[in-house]
């Protein structure tokens, strides 16, 4: 199926929030676009939303005055579906609700030509389900922008069991056209950055709970350690708890309760006292001029220790050696399975999904795990948990060792795989998931989560930079706390035997 690009009639179903971003990127690219919302009212407002959006462009010089009034030319407000009908794709961006989704296609295919494509943006429902009503479900597509659609890059482009390839290929095309980065998707609940991204606030909501560290210190550990833009309970502030609640109990519900999707009590807690995040002006943190929030909690000002041992720093992460070789504490090497030994005697040692006081069992030796980092060089905070058993003194040791190097140290409680070590083993792990079940290829899910949420690598991306066997083996011993919940995907397990 061939449409020619910037000159066919695009329509819009919706003039909400997406439904004008959508309109907006159409008629920038060149297309008449049809905008039809039930409400005149809305129909208006969206049209003055997208010529203010314009206007702050012109002053920014972004685009000139006349560009401006070029875009705004191709929009048209329309008062029935029936005025849509020299459409080649439509475009449904409406509330979400599938009876009425349903019945605004079928009434769309009894106007429109058989060859129109229609499309929808929704985020949550089955595309097989939502098309079976259709005559013509070989026409039927999901192009999934997200918000605000004119900024963000990513379009899921979602294909039912009936979706004709070269429909999914033409939408798909037509995103690049319009500056977008588009990933081919097979219709499955949350298709792939709504389900990918449940561990980034499932694992946080778990640390919680077992009181590992404060929220304001999750949230720093994630933004300084793993590059994150946001820490995940300042981002489900502001998305609205209540929104990031739903979406998980949907996605829960669609995979049989599955324990790794399973909504965290707390949030329900905050949801049901109206604790919903910026817009109500309070969820895990308050808002407004008045509000008092706790920072993240540093260590202590400590002191180095005078020399450390890296026992095997072939085991060690590039950038970590590279951080503790350029530092002013005199360091020595010897063999070893990847071991920073202090002077007092305990070890510091990488995270691997187990609590510092299981491995100081195991090992005989006292044990300070160090989290993952993106990039140990570049972080500017470190972030320890020292075992039960540790003294004071050793720990105030790693504390200043780590603190000579420039960065700022988190001292957490004990707790199994960490914060950053324990998440992105589960992002990954769901990543591999989805492609091992052909929801969508690698390169897609690391795109989509790259340009779907701003994430600083995709997942599967991580892992292989990480390394497969430190992800299985992460996983491994987190599922000796629980099982269920950290089941580990083939497609992980087979990268690790191709090693």
């Amino acid at each position: 199926m061939q449409i020619e690009a910037n000159n066919y009639p695009v329509a819009v179903l919706g003039a909400g929030t997406m439904g004008e971003g959508i309109a907006q990127i159409a008629a920038t690219a060149g297309h008449p676009v049809m905008l039809y919302d039930v409400s005149q009212q809305q129909l208006q407002t969206a049209l003055e939303n997208i010529a203010k959006r314009l206007e702050r462009s012109v002053k920014k010089e972004k685009i000139t005055a006349e560009r401006r009034a070029e875009i705004l030319k191709n929009l048209s407000p329309q008062k029935t579906l029936g005025e849509l009908a020299q459409a080649k794709l439509v475009i449904e961006a409406i509330i979400e609700d599938l009876a009425i989704k349903q019945a605004v296609f079928c009434e769309l295919e009894s106007l429109l030509a058989e060859d129109v494509i229609l499309a929808t943006n929704t985020s949550s429902f089955d595309l097989n389900k939502m098309g079976s009503v259709l005559k013509r479900p070989q026409h039927f597509v999901g192009m999934h922008f997200f918000n605000p659609a004119p900024v963000m890059a990513l379009v899921e482009i979602v294909r039912s069991e009936d979706t004709d390839s070269a429909v999914a290929d033409t939408v798909f095309k037509l995103s690049e056209q319009w500056g977008k980065s588009p990933v081919h998707v097979r219709s499955s609940p949350g298709f792939i950055v709504n389900r990918v991204a449940r561990p980034f606030y499932s694992e946080a909501l778990e640390i919680l709970k077992e009181n590992g560290t404060d929220a304001a210190s999750c949230d720093a550990i994630m933004r300084d350690c793993g590059g994150f833009r946001m820490g995940p309970f300042e981002l489900m502030d502001l998305i609205g708890l209540d929104v990031n609640y739903a979406v998980t109990c949907q996605i829960w519900e669609s995979y049989q309760r599955h324990p790794r999707f399973a909504p965290a009590e707390l949030q329900k807690e905050l949801v049901d006292s109206a604790r919903l995040g910026r817009k109500s002006g309070k969820g895990f943190f308050e808002y407004g001029e008045n509000a008092e929030n706790a920072a993240a909690q540093n260590a202590q000002k400590a002191t180095a220790p005078e020399s450390f041992i890296i026992e095997g720093p072939e085991h060690l992460p590039e950038s970590l050696l590279k951080l503790l070789e350029g530092g002013s504490v005199a360091t020595k090497k010897t063999s070893g399975s990847g071991y920073i030994r202090l002077p007092g005697g305990s070890i510091i040692v990488t995270s691997n999904g187990k609590s510092s006081t299981e491995r100081s069992a195991e090992i005989g030796q006292t044990v300070i795990s160090l989290d993952l980092c993106l990039d140990y060089e570049r972080s500017s905070r470190i972030v320890l948990a020292p075992a039960l058993e540790c003294s004071e003194k050793d720990l105030e040791q790693a504390v200043g060792l780590f603190q000579s190097l420039g960065k700022e140290v988190s001292v957490i409680k004990d707790v199994a795989g960490m914060v950053l070590t324990r998440t992105v083993a589960m992002l990954a792990n769901e990543a591999s998931l989805l492609v091992q079940e052909e929801v969508a290829d690698a390169a897609g899910v690391n795109l989509a989560m790259r340009k779907g949420v701003n994430y600083p690598v995709g997942p599967l991306e991580w892992a292989e930079q990480w390394g497969w066997n430190s992800v299985v083996e992460t996983l491994e011993n987190l599922r000796q706390q629980n099982a269920e919940r950290y089941q580990i995907s083939e497609w992980l397990r087979k990268k690790t035997k191709s090693i």
